[in-house]
């Protein structure tokens, strides 16, 4: 079996949740980019000639952020970028043209097509059609075209949620980087099952089907390598995780409902970068089932 290399590359994204640093946005990044003037509670940038792109895009971010702060309160200051592949390289953070992301205060997505949806469209066209017949049929678009950027748009639902984990737009992360995801994939599946049902197979098929059909030699697998091996893990291992990570977002989502986002995300903002290191895995797991519900601790436990 082929491996399925999920290449998320947001293991470059940051979050950070102490309050004692002053807020700010990382304004570098937004040279050369035109404002988009708009009403929204939060600023639009995009890429000259890309207006169509940057509506369309504020209008997806803007519902999902009133549905995420109706749940966890507002998250201020912060800005949704809408860059074309020739400015990347300049205005966004991460190598991968069109892959969303969020660092200090900035949430990048991509005008025009997703490199990564056209990558793993190559990988899933090299694939048995016998495999994958059921995977095309649901990311086939209504022009009657494969298009995995029905799944790897979506992503911008998991960042902005990335977003709400830190409130002070910093460099630093919480003690957990697993709980982050996790928490990230329940923000977005909350949303589509909430929101936009009709789409919610978009996310799940994929996650689905890479569960069925994991990479052979996965370097990692606990929740405590993700953590320490966050930055030199293999990209298909990285992705399996948030393969993982999505389908135990949906659980939770599933079993405890949309209100779980609230106190998970003061748990992540409580529990920042200060607390690595001050305490044991038993101790988290305690802190984590008292104070936001012990059915982490079953999450933990079949993981």
């Amino acid at each position: 079996m082929k491996p399925i290399a999920i290449i998320f590359l947001s293991a470059f994204l940051f979050s950070c949740n102490s309050p004692k640093k002053k807020v700010e946005i990382d304004t570098s990044k937004h040279v050369g980019l035109v404002t988009f003037d708009s009403e929204k509670p939060f600023k639009v940038l995009y890429s000259e000639g890309h207006l169509e792109d940057a509506e369309k895009q504020a209008e997806l971010i803007d519902e999902a952020y009133q549905f995420l702060s109706d749940i966890m309160g507002p998250k201020e200051h912060f800005c949704l970028m809408v860059i074309s592949e020739k400015d990347w390289e300049r205005n966004a953070y991460l190598p991968i043209p069109g892959m969303p992301g969020y660092y200090k205060g900035n949430l990048t997505l991509g005008a025009g097509h997703n490199s990564m949806a056209l990558v793993y469209e190559e990988m899933i066209k090299s694939f048995p059609e016998e495999m994958t017949h059921d995977l095309v049929k649901t990311y086939t678009n209504a022009q009657g075209a494969f298009d995995m950027r029905l799944f790897f748009d979506k992503l911008s639902i998991h960042e902005l949620t990335h977003s709400f984990q830190d409130p002070e737009n910093q460099e630093g992360y919480s003690m957990s980087r697993w709980l982050e995801e996790i928490h990230a994939n329940m923000g977005l599946y909350a949303f589509y099952k909430s929101k936009k049902p009709n789409e919610l197979k978009y996310v799940t098929h994929l996650v689905d089907f890479s569960l069925d059909n994991p990479p052979p030699n996965l370097q990692y697998e606990t929740l405590s390598d993700f953590d320490a091996h966050y930055y030199d893990m293999q990209p298909d291992t990285y992705g399996f995780y948030q393969m993982k990570f999505t389908k135990a977002g949906a659980q939770l989502i599933d079993s405890l409902g949309n209100a779980v986002l609230k106190p998970l995300n003061d748990f992540i903002i409580k529990y920042d970068e200060s607390w690595k290191d001050k305490l044991t895995e038993e101790e988290f797991r305690e802190r984590l089932t008292a104070e936001v519900h012990p059915y982490f601790s079953e999450i933990m436990d079949i993981w």
